[in-house]
């Protein structure tokens, strides 16, 4: 019985040329030809970030209008000329100043805070206090407020009981008095507010100033006295 081969049939509706044109569109924007090569055009534009605190991540762009200025947390760009986040945090406006606030990051002491610390180290006339920052933070002898408020110099006797008054591992509150030039925080404790943290329990919380576990948080902090 013979046999008949008959040509395909092309599908209903469908133009060979509409097949030509899009090989030849998919040339153009990056896509494979007949040959087998891949265009090294320009990449499509990424999102721009036009919200406020919206998340961003490293590498992002932000924005490309010139009219904006770059802040913490970001830089620039030459070509194309764009700012662009330096890190993961959520993107804040002031003004005309974009800047990048981390989700988490150390604390930045300033004069006037309330933190919240643990002695790591006792020296002969301060203390060294862990609040979250970069650097310990310093307590001086002279800047605690003595036991029943009295107002004195400091004496060898005291350097000599010195542990009597804060010793390691314990927490307490106090405020920033001085910052270094390097970013150290001197803090003081001469009010019935501050002092030794007792019979309580202490939490840590990780986060934006948080430096996890192992070490006392700072924060801003509102007292309140009945």
């Amino acid at each position: 019985m013979p046999i008949t081969i008959l040509q395909p049939a092309p599908p209903p509706g469908h133009n060979p040329h509409d097949s030509f044109g899009a090989g030849s569109d998919s040339d153009s924007e990056g896509g494979v030809d007949l040959d087998g090569d891949v265009s090294m055009g320009r990449p499509s534009k990424r999102f721009r970030r036009s919200d406020d605190d919206a998340i961003v991540t490293p590498g992002e762009i932000i924005t490309e209008d010139p009219q904006w200025m770059r802040g913490h947390g970001t830089y620039t760009t030459l070509e194309p000329p764009a700012i662009v986040s330096s890190v993961a945090g959520t993107l804040a406006k002031t003004n005309k100043l974009l800047s990048v606030r981390p989700l988490r990051a150390r604390y930045n002491p300033e004069i006037g805070d309330l933190v919240v610390g643990r002695i790591v180290e006792v020296q002969s006339r301060r203390w060294r206090v862990d609040v979250g920052a970069a650097l310990l933070a310093q307590l001086p002898l002279s800047a605690i407020n003595l036991p029943g408020g009295i107002q004195r110099r400091r004496t060898e006797t005291d350097e000599l009981q010195i542990r009597t008054f804060f010793s390691e591992g314990e927490l307490l509150v106090a405020e920033v008095q001085q910052l270094y030039g390097d970013g150290g925080a001197v803090l003081h404790t001469r009010s019935l507010k501050y002092g030794k943290l007792r019979n309580g329990l202490f939490m840590a919380v990780t986060g934006t100033g948080g430096g996890g576990a192992s070490c006392a948080p700072a924060a801003r902090l509102s007292l309140w006295t009945s």
